[in-house]
């Protein structure tokens, strides 16, 4: 099954899907706060029962899907090599730590505060794409570094600078918010590593269910107690985290595979628009001067970064060589077709590639449940 339209190419259709995720992100984000608000819920139960959710709808995904040889992945839930296991299990860690950094975030601060404060992640993706993947940095990146820096300070509004500090806006969650920042900036260096070697999208989810749900539970204790929610809103929330969490999270982990990730870290920031929208929408809060002086920057350094990464791609529309695929003989997803589609490789016969079985599990997820990160 073909869900991507012929005139988009590999890349341009990982990014668009990335916006979309965005836009989920942002409205689960919004749920983490009305359960956090009006159900008194812990941050560490919504990972727990997003992990649970999320947890059972991967499994049941690895059973319905293949490989490249036929099996059905729940063989193999880990990946096949002992590199794809490696990377499955930190993007596991790694994202794990990362939900409950910025749920904790979401829930006690601002919602357009901790989702700008978490935007600041593409600049350390685009350090550590250096790094990993051999992805330039160019003098651009430093100066919107110094541009996003600056906004979130405005944005923030420390109060060692501004004043005003409340116990509605505790330092605790500045913090994590840039600690979530990092976290998603190394999972986006995962994911598109593990994309190279033919890693499932189900296999990456299955790693951050279970050490979601494991974090959730050692950690839960120090923040408070876990409680059903109190009523039919507290549960309308607690399923908003679940539904359209789990699917911004598939629709992300399947994307960020198909593309940069400098140029997946960009667009996958603009969830800052959508997250003001909600705070003004839900949450009756106006931003002030300088909160809106923090935006303007903040967007202004990640557009210029993606208008040069666009331009950076025209220049050069070859793309590096992906590895073989990995000791189970499933091939990196998009990896023929790209080269297929911006000519720089032979024509290959129609014959099913990892990428399709990829499209058949977006396609069993979306008919179960489009729903969210």
């Amino acid at each position: 099954m073909r869900l991507r339209p012929h005139r988009l190419s590999v890349e341009t259709y990982g990014l668009v899907l990335v916006f979309f995720s965005a836009a989920f992100y942002a409205l689960a984000g919004a749920f983490v706060k009305l359960a956090h608000a009006r159900g008194g819920l812990p941050s560490t139960e919504l990972v727990f029962a997003r992990g649970i959710f999320q947890g059972g709808l991967v499994v049941l995904g690895l059973c319905l899907c293949r490989d490249a040889k036929g099996q059905r992945l729940i063989a193999h839930p880990f990946g096949r090599s002992a590199e794809a296991q490696r990377l499955v299990w930190m993007r596991g860690v790694i994202g794990g730590a990362g939900f409950l950094l910025d749920y904790h975030c979401m829930s006690v601060l601002p919602l357009g505060d901790a989702m700008t404060l978490m935007s600041l992640y593409p600049f350390v993706t685009i350090v550590l794409a250096r790094i990993f993947l051999g992805e330039e940095i160019q003098a651009l990146h430093m100066l919107t570094t110094v541009a996003s820096v600056s906004g979130a300070v405005f944005i923030g509004q420390p109060t060692f600078l501004f004043g005003g500090g409340t116990a509605e806006s505790p330092t605790l969650g500045y913090v994590t918010g840039l600690l979530g920042s990092c976290c998603l900036a190394s999972i986006l260096i995962l994911i598109r590593k593990a994309g190279k070697i033919g890693v499932h999208t189900f296999q990456l989810l299955l790693s951050w269910a279970l050490f979601g749900v494991v974090f959730s539970v050692v950690l839960g204790p120090y923040e408070g107690k876990w409680g059903w929610p109190s009523g039919p809103a507290a549960w309308g929330c607690v399923l908003g985290v679940c539904v359209v969490g789990a699917g911004a999270h598939f629709v992300l982990n399947y994307a960020g595979r198909l593309a940069p990730a400098g140029l997946v870290s960009v667009v996958r920031a603009s969830d800052i628009v959508f997250a003001y929208g909600f705070e003004i929408l839900l949450f009756a809060q106006r931003p002030n001067a300088w909160t809106w002086i923090g935006v303007a920057l903040v967007l202004g350094s990640l557009v210029a970064i993606g208008i040069e990464k666009i331009r950076e791609g025209q220049n050069n529309p070859q793309i590096p060589s992906p590895k073989a695929g990995d000791r189970g003989g499933a091939l990196p997803a998009g990896s023929g077709e790209e080269d297929r589609e911006r000519g720089s490789g032979p024509p290959a016969p129609e014959t099913p590639s990892h990428g399709d079985e990829e499209n058949q599990g977006l396609a069993v997820v979306s008919s179960q449940s489009f729903k969210d990160e």
